[in-house]
């Protein structure tokens, strides 16, 4: 049977979810995870994981988010267009980058088949068909995929990028809710940069089409808690999942 986890916002799940995997021997299989509202976090609890992060030599929780939706580069655009714009201009540098080699998440969304001259933006085309059906009225509810996995890039993949392989938006009443599915998910180390970032994927998406936003919905089909050493970082990272924060934390950073 799967195990589905319900939290309020991106740190509640998280939170919920470390305690899961600490109680079933640190992985799971085809764990479903809900927010329910995905564009709210507790910063006190992200600035203490970040401390965390921070102290393991990791990518802090923005990070990792900003591999989904580069939240800062959207703040200065002048709209989504130049959001694009702006984007596609760095990605030729970023995937310089040798873990980068294979494209980003959000390279592959809006640059998908980046190698030939006719890529395409999967969510310009998402925000199209959604803003089109809202306006036409016919109403249709479940034609807005994206892909991340490559069959040609992807198919001799031990470990690595893309762990993220598929995203899948539904049109609830007024509200969007978005499905992501990877294949491995670390959780102490990606798991609330991905949350985060999804959700302002689907704000984003949802204000560029008219929606409100709905659900997230992540479904690791291989979930681990991820490497933490020495134990007294272990220990931190309990204190923070189970609200104890309120004790401040000796990081050395």
């Amino acid at each position: 049977m799967n195990t589905i986890i319900n939290g309020v916002c991106v740190s509640d799940a998280w939170k919920k979810a470390i305690n899961h995997l600490v109680a079933n021997d640190k992985e799971d299989y085809n764990l479903v995870v809900e927010v329910e509202n995905p564009t709210s976090d507790d910063v006190h609890t992200r600035n203490n994981f970040n401390k965390l992060l921070y102290s393991m030599g990791d990518q802090t929780v923005e990070t990792v988010s900003n591999t989904i939706f580069p939240l800062g580069m959207y703040e200065k655009s002048q709209d989504r267009h130049n959001f694009y714009e702006r984007f596609s201009r760095v990605y030729p540098i970023l995937r310089k980058v040798p873990e980068n080699n294979k494209g980003t998440y959000f390279g592959r969304l809006i640059e998908w088949d980046y190698a030939s001259n006719k890529s395409f933006n999967q969510v310009e085309h998402t925000i199209f068909k959604l803003a089109r059906e809202k306006q036409n009225g016919r109403g249709i509810r479940v034609m807005y995929e994206m892909s991340i996995y490559d069959p040609e890039l992807d198919c001799n993949n031990q470990m690595g990028f893309p762990c993220m392989s598929f995203i899948s938006i539904k049109v609830r009443e007024n509200l969007i809710d978005l499905t992501a599915i990877y294949r491995n998910q670390y959780f102490v180390q990606k798991a609330y940069g991905n949350y985060l970032g999804l959700g302002r994927l689907l704000g984003f998406i949802a204000r560029e089409s008219g929606y409100g936003i709905g659900k997230l919905t992540c479904i690791a089909t291989h979930a681990a808690l991820g490497p933490i050493k020495p134990k007294s970082n272990y220990d931190k990272m309990m204190s923070i999942c189970n609200n104890q924060e309120q004790v401040e934390l000796d990081f050395d950073v």
